[in-house]
């Protein structure tokens, strides 16, 4: 069964090599859009692929896998964010999570009106006030890549040459970077490399359009811009592939995930821009604290081992609890 899922896999990536060769040369953000979100080819995109998980067939894990203990803690965390919203009818919905897998706010038992799985690419429902929860959707989107050459500043690209896909320059800055390009700092060393997570500011701006959206609670991980464009000269980008970090971003198209840090106060600039009032960027340990205080202490009341061991996992600032981190805004 092993050695039929390789060939299967091997045989999506010739077709996703294919499909990218016919696009010639191309930004690295083109290429992650492909190398993730191909339609039955790309990371995101293979029906019955096993991405997120704690044992040797996944390829990374997250706050989901400890399962009720973090759903109880977000729900509890998001009831209070969404404040008076609760009395309207506020909705829960969960975007962008794994095909299949269960809401967040449904293994918690929440009090919402409703809960929903919104999977990537569908539509926000509009009919009521959403309470919005994402879990390491903002660092997946596809970002840009520059380097800094004989004294100026080039956009890094993709084409397939064989059976590869190798970097490249670009002759011009995409329409993208080009918007972006007063910002890139001039006395940078030769060879730094910075990865744009513009693509996350797009999706959120997209997000915060949307006037019936009255709360989001984002977990992720991420930088300010002046960490990523000053003290970050080899960038954030990094590939995950069998539970282990792998070095180069453009093996095994389709076959391994591609991610870089998000631009927290990026994302905060979007979220007010659109009206929204309330907007803070904590730890997730702090986070937890301050939201979700009373759901701590039930957890912990219960003195149930595995339980107790999860949600120190989540909060402990040498494990979960400082690695990650939560942006919240309400309107």
């Amino acid at each position: 069964m092993k050695g039929a899922g390789l060939l299967r896999q091997n045989r999506d990536m010739g077709e996703l090599l294919e499909i990218l060769r016919a696009k010639g040369r191309m930004s690295f953000a083109a290429f992650m859009a492909s190398a993730l979100y191909e339609p039955k080819l790309g990371y995101y995109a293979q029906p019955g692929r096993i991405r997120v998980g704690a044992g040797p067939d996944a390829d990374f894990a997250t706050a989901e896998n400890l399962g009720g203990v973090f759903a109880e803690m977000v729900v509890a965390a998001a009831r209070q964010i969404a404040g008076g919203w609760m009395d309207k009818g506020a909705v829960f919905a969960e975007l962008g999570a794994e095909p299949g897998s269960p809401s967040v706010a449904s293994r918690a038992c929440p009090p919402f009106a409703r809960v929903l799985v919104v999977p990537r690419g569908e539509e926000i429902p509009t009919d009521a006030p959403v309470v919005l929860f994402s879990n390491e959707l903002f660092d997946a989107q596809p970002f840009h890549r520059v380097v800094r050459l004989g004294g100026v500043w080039r956009e890094c690209g993709v084409e397939i040459v064989g059976d590869r896909a190798v970097e490249v320059l670009l002759d011009d800055f995409t329409p993208e970077v080009a918007a972006f390009a007063p910002r890139l700092p001039l006395d940078a060393p030769e060879g730094c490399r910075i990865d744009l997570p513009l693509s996350a500011e797009a999706l959120m701006a997209e997000i915060a359009a949307k006037a019936n959206v009255v709360a989001i609670v984002a977990f992720d991980y991420g930088l300010d811009w002046d960490d990523i464009l000053l003290r970050r000269p080899k960038g954030t980008a990094r590939a995950y592939r069998s539970q282990q970090i792998a070095d180069d971003l453009l093996a095994h198209p389709g076959g391994q995930d591609i991610t870089c840090h998000v631009a927290w106060d990026g994302l905060e600039n979007v979220l007010r821009r659109c009206g929204f009032s309330q907007v803070k960027m904590e730890s997730q340990e702090a986070f937890f604290m301050h939201h979700a205080f009373d759901a701590m202490q039930a957890i912990l009341a219960r003195k149930d081992i595995v339980e107790t061991s999860k949600l120190r996992e989540l909060i402990h600032p040498m494990r979960m609890g400082s690695a990650f981190q939560v942006l919240s805004a309400t309107r």
